[in-house]
């Protein structure tokens, strides 16, 4: 985060104007969401018990207001990707790094849904692992416990993989790599 504020005053200002962009994207999801599904207006006081908030998550109303959500949360999702990437490390302008990012997601739709695939797994295996355990030392402190650091841990390899997605998606070979070939091709022409 701090690196991003260091890298001079053209970049943080784009930085500054993605997230912008990116939270008015949000708000708009927000605001349209209950338009779309008709959603009456919440409760003033909701209860607080936690057979009522089970019971408020699957009743139809909110599923459908969650999937109409995440629908339009996806392409808000594709266009913001490696968009963040692209303008710090490569000085792209926000709105271009937004369309990049959109074409390169797309282009990579498949390779995109077997990593969604592979994270779900994760998390689900991480949840049914966790499950196991407190259903053995019958310990639902544990569980509160042990909830916390590996949420946290999840969102930190999580974010880390995000990387590979912008290398693979951009850059075909590294810089090392691309430099080394050309010096030893022109060598090789040195030599012949």
């Amino acid at each position: 985060l701090v690196s991003a504020f260091r890298a001079g005053r053209q970049r943080m200002r784009a930085m500054l104007v993605l997230g912008a962009l990116y939270a008015a994207a949000c708000l708009l999801i927000v605001m349209v969401v209950p338009f779309l599904v008709d959603a009456p207006p919440l409760p003033a006081a909701a209860p607080a018990t936690a057979e009522a908030g089970r019971e408020a998550m699957m009743a139809p109303q909110f599923q459908l207001t969650m999937l109409v959500t995440m629908l339009l949360y996806l392409p808000v999702s594709l266009l913001f990707w490696h968009a963040p990437a692209l303008v710090h490390w490569h000085g792209i302008s926000p709105v271009k790094s937004l369309f990049f990012s959109f074409v390169a997601c797309i282009r990579n739709a498949g390779a995109f849904l077997m990593y969604g695939m592979g994270w779900f797994g994760v998390f689900l295996g991480m949840g049914i692992g966790l499950s196991i355990i407190t259903g053995l030392t019958g310990s639902a402190t544990l569980m509160a416990a042990a909830m916390m650091p590996l949420a946290l841990l999840m969102a930190a390899m999580f974010s880390t993989s995000i990387y590979f997605t912008f290398r693979d998606s951009f850059v075909a070979t590294p810089p090392d790599d691309s430099t080394g070939s050309a010096e030893d091709a022109h060598n090789t022409d040195d030599k012949s």
